[in-house]
């Protein structure tokens, strides 16, 4: 398998003298740059990782599931397949149940080769490159999004709004991606496909599915952290286009996941909090709120305020469209150690630096169940979304199981 090219920055080393000029080359790093030295100043380790468990337990399921049936929204009862045992909160997640996801590997078989591609998966490039990136000029009524069907290596032919929505069916998952910043046009359907192969190869059964690789424009357009802040900005009109896509997908009662790294992340936790009818870039959506969608998500190293999916947080609807979620963080990524430095906030800490702390209820008043891990001791200091991959952080597994989780409502 071809190795993409390396990220932007590498070999930074951080010392007293220079933590300014740490703090700005990090924020363009949110998205996809890793740095490879390790710092020469000691990180205080944020107190909140006590607070996440660290056993093997699995989160505690009912003895039976709803599996999702046909265009009407049926719910047909089935037995659990990961009960497990019960996992208090903690005092600081007022609605959130967490749990350790260190032994899911007993869960899932190791990867398997890539012939699991030969067994009908569809990919599909979807992009807004050409469209506004304001959220206030926005076309929320009928976005212009440009259709395109992949092959395995990334060859395009032209499709519409008219094919994906054809091919819809509620047995067969469709996963959408949404890469982080810095990231062209060719780099994005690179990253989406190799991105594609890891999860690919580790699912937990034969479950064909539909990947859509959404590209959006996160090109490099400045240096230090007015790049950051630019891109910040885009992901505003990105949620309200993904929320927009999402409305169609629950119309057609298809089972959806959404992975997102980085400011990717931040995309999905603003659709998920705008279909269920939030303001996101002060605009909302034309057209009535939707909750208990129930999609389940993925995020790595999320570019998002850790109070944002709270109660009280500028994404606090997100939660009532989310089935499961996966979490994977890093307490020492330099990158996001300096997150208050694009918030606008002095005191913002990024949820894929802290990992989930405050998070909201989900539509029906229950916790949201999580598989959080903390990646640090083997992601470093990186902020690199292949470094999860990579590394015995099992990025690849944890996603992979989104592609089952997403045909059961929990």
């Amino acid at each position: 398998m071809k190795q993409l090219p390396n990220d932007e920055l590498a070999g930074l080393c951080v010392n007293p003298c220079f933590m300014v000029m740490a703090a700005l080359l990090s924020a363009i790093a949110l998205g996809g740059t890793a740095i490879h030295a390790e710092p020469s100043v000691s990180f205080a380790e944020n107190e909140s990782a006590s607070l996440l468990p660290t056993s093997s337990s699995l989160l505690q399921k009912p003895s039976t599931e709803k599996v999702r049936s046909g265009s009407t929204g049926l719910e047909l009862a089935r037995p659990s397949s990961l009960v497990g045992s019960t996992m208090p909160a903690s005092n600081s997640m007022s609605a959130g149940s967490i749990q350790s996801a260190d032994a899911m590997g007993a869960m899932f078989p190791k990867p398997a080769s890539l012939s699991a591609e030969v067994q009908g998966d569809r990919l599909w490039l979807l992009s807004t490159r050409h469209m506004t990136s304001t959220a206030c000029r926005a076309n929320l009524r009928n976005p212009n999004f440009q259709f395109n069907r992949l092959d395995r290596c990334g060859r395009r032919s032209s499709s519409d709004l008219g094919d994906y929505l054809s091919t819809m069916t509620t047995d067969r998952p469709r996963i959408i991606y949404i890469h982080g910043n810095r990231r062209d046009a060719p780099t994005a359907i690179s990253q989406g496909l190799w991105v594609y192969r890891q999860i690919a190869s580790r699912r937990p059964n034969n479950q064909p599915f539909d990947w859509v690789i959404w590209s959006w424009p996160s090109d490099a357009e400045s240096v230090l952290i007015s790049d950051a802040r630019k891109k910040a900005q885009k992901t505003d009109a990105q949620g309200l286009y993904v929320a927009w896509l999402l409305t169609q997908h629950h119309a057609h009662a298809q089972p959806t996941s959404l992975i997102g790294f980085s400011f990717g992340a931040r995309v999905v936790s603003g659709s998920l909090h705008a279909l269920a009818g939030g303001t996101v870039g002060r605009r909302s959506l034309d057209q009535p709120a939707i909750t208990g969608a129930n999609f389940d998500v993925g995020l790595l190293a999320p570019a998002v305020d850790n109070t944002w999916m709270s109660s009280c947080g500028q994404h606090r609807y997100a939660n009532q469209n989310i089935n499961e979620m996966v979490m994977l963080y890093n307490k020492r990524d330099i990158a996001l150690k300096y997150f208050r430095f694009i918030s606008g906030n002095s005191n913002a800490k990024a949820l894929g630096c802290t990992g989930p702390r405050y998070m909201a209820p989900r539509h029906d008043g229950t916790r949201l169940p999580i598989r959080a891990r903390d990646c640090a001791s083997t992601v470093g200091n990186h902020h690199s979304e292949q470094q999860y991959y990579k590394n015995s952080c099992y990025a690849g597994r944890e996603m992979a199981s989104l592609i089952s989780s997403s045909l059961i409502v929990h």
